[in-house]
């Protein structure tokens, strides 16, 4: 894909959107970033990325947005299955009359089967539309994202020596990043590559041992893993979020631990070279965690300092 051509990225202040759009940047693509508030969006007009003010919900604000777009990271927030796929309708829509490649870029990895866990339901509608609207398109999922520890309670917590997940200790996870899949995701663009189904997980498959270790090593201070139970998990989540989003947010983790076998199939395997992707390498979990070494610095309390 030529430079002078420009891509959208939908969902652009988010921290997966963020990332891809900021590599795109970087890159020396145009970008435009879709978002409903440009006031919080400064950082990305300082990199010289275009804001379009708009909203999944509104299809005259992506009409508007598609102007002159030839390639587009089509990211979806989660939610109910049904808003999702209306949300996805109206993006697959304003596509197609741009004519521009999509590539769909998932919150999560997803089941090929059917089943009844609700993100795993909303990625499979949404890929069926994507693949069958006639787009040009490839679908880019992760496996699960390092990034998720620096959210303020979960980066003070690590910060202080401890990563607690609902997720068994022994689960092997080929953790990934936001940098990771922003990173894989402009090389499918430049290589014009559409078409593919792309896992972006990491280089290593690691239990929970092993990521503190990893972390450890990275963050230069002692970290220890723990299983949190799945009730008190939802119950954070609902005093953090409101009522209801616990039972939303932990349904995914509930299927992986009902359902090991997948959870296997989903999280472990560690990235291998795919086409379209040559030149993409993922991150380790160590030099992850050196990079964003900083934020944990930071969040350090003062007694434990």
């Amino acid at each position: 894909m030529s430079r002078s051509e420009r891509i959208l990225v939908t969902l652009a202040n988010g921290v997966q959107g963020g990332a891809v759009a900021r590599e795109a940047a970087r890159r020396g693509f145009s970008v435009t970033a879709l978002v409903r508030d440009p006031a919080r969006s400064t950082a990305l007009a300082r990199l010289g990325i275009e804001l379009a003010q708009g909203d999944l919900a509104d299809p005259a604000s992506l009409q508007a947005a598609h102007a002159g777009v030839s390639a587009v990271v089509l990211q979806v927030p989660i939610g109910p299955p049904d808003m999702v796929c209306r949300l996805a309708e109206n993006a697959v829509a304003a596509a197609k009359d741009a004519k521009a490649g999509v590539i769909l870029k998932l919150a999560s990895a997803s089941r090929p089967a059917p089943c009844e866990e609700p993100s795993f339901v909303a990625n499979a509608a949404i890929e069926t539309m994507v693949r069958s609207s006639g787009l040009c398109c490839a679908i880019l999922r992760p496996t699960m994202y390092l990034d998720n520890l620096l959210k303020p309670g979960v980066r003070q917590e690590v910060a202080n020596g401890m990563f607690q997940v609902p997720i068994d200790a022994s689960q092997r996870i080929a953790w990934t990043s936001a940098g990771d899949c922003a990173a894989a995701t402009i090389t499918l663009i430049e290589n014009k590559a559409y078409g593919g189904n792309h896992l972006i997980s990491g280089p290593d498959s690691v239990t929970g041992a092993e990521l503190v270790r990893a972390l450890s090593r990275g963050l230069g201070r002692s970290i220890v893993y723990r299983s949190e139970p799945l009730d008190a998990f939802e119950s954070a989540v609902d005093a953090a979020m409101g009522s209801g989003m616990g039972k939303r947010v932990a349904s995914k983790f509930r299927f992986f631990q009902a359902h090991r076998d997948e959870a296997d199939a989903i999280l472990a395997p560690a990235y291998v070279d795919q086409p379209g992707l040559e030149g993409f390498r993922p991150t380790s979990i160590e030099d992850w965690a050196r990079t964003h070494a900083r934020a944990f610095d930071e969040a350090i309390t003062p007694t434990s300092r």
